[in-house]
């Protein structure tokens, strides 16, 4: 009677233990305390504990339908080794910080209306972290649970700013990022190339060629180590993309997801690949 007793304890000590494992890793998706949206401007203030918060700012050159109400923004904290991160890192010379394992996600909901065109510039902003020129901390985006890629166009002080743009809409972190410079360019050039091959049936043929073109001038410039050339490729490039009409290639984010907005996907690979550049 004893041991069944003993066994019968032993048995509600453990559920009561992953009850409470339970409840203190849902605790952990937080929504906005603080909320505006106003001017083609989200601003949100989420608190996971009181040693971490972060500041998030989300800016669109052209909206519509940018209400509060047809958002769903979160933050969640987790563990490094959460396999929620790890199963998703595009190397294992990237990782989330123990000081700031956050993971925000913005879903603009399916039946809101809302859409935007070309890019959206993306911030995060902790005191968490603090921002020291020699450790890479980058942003980095996934889309659908999937591989984070580095969409990084400034780190600063203050403790730390991270800012990038973006496409599209879903998931953002704060990585630290130990590959190699030269392979971390050469995932972005590749990654321009995937985009422009994905969406090649949707792009206009004077504007495959210049595209091509561009991306030609940047893998030639790389296989003999002028970065400086790379870079003017890059800029140019850029130019490309931002003057094309809608008429050229698709530039409009819808929340219903029914086209795919490679103008701005191409445009946030080209200035992040320039922000690698420029910092080598």
């Amino acid at each position: 009677m004893k041991i069944s007793q003993m066994k019968f304890k032993l048995l509600v000590s453990v559920i009561t233990l992953v009850v409470m494992m339970f409840s203190t890793a849902q605790a952990q998706v937080v929504l906005p305390n603080i909320l505006t949206v106003d001017n083609n401007r989200i601003q949100a203030k989420l608190s996971l504990t009181t040693a971490i918060e972060v500041d998030l700012t989300v800016e669109f050159e052209n909206s519509i339908g940018l209400h509060a109400s047809n958002f769903d923004i979160t933050a969640e904290l987790l563990d490094p080794s959460d396999l929620l991160i790890t199963d998703r890192l595009p190397s294992l010379l990237t990782s989330a910080t123990s000081g700031f394992p956050v993971l925000v996600s913005i879903s603009p909901k399916a039946d809101s209306g809302f859409g935007f065109e070309g890019v959206a510039m993306v911030e995060l902003y902790t005191k968490a972290l603090h921002y020291v020129p020699t450790i890479p901390f980058r942003l980095f985006t996934s889309h659908e649970d999937g591989t984070f890629e580095d969409i990084t166009t400034l780190t600063s002080s203050g403790s730390l700013r991270a800012r990038g743009s973006t496409g599209q809409f879903s998931d953002f972190i704060i990585l630290l990022d130990t590959r190699a410079p030269s392979a971390v360019i050469s995932d972005k050039v590749s990654n321009i190339s995937q985009t422009v091959n994905s969406n090649r049936s949707d792009i206009s043929l004077l504007l495959q060629g210049a595209l091509d073109s561009g991306i030609n001038d940047i893998q030639n410039a790389l296989a003999i180590d002028d970065d400086a050339a790379a870079l003017t490729a890059v800029d140019s490039l850029i130019s490309v993309v931002d003057n094309a009409s809608g008429s050229q290639i698709p530039d409009v984010w819808l929340a219903n997801g029914s086209v795919v907005n490679a103008k701005g996907i191409l445009l946030t690979q080209l200035q992040t690949l320039r922000f690698s550049l420029r910092t080598l």
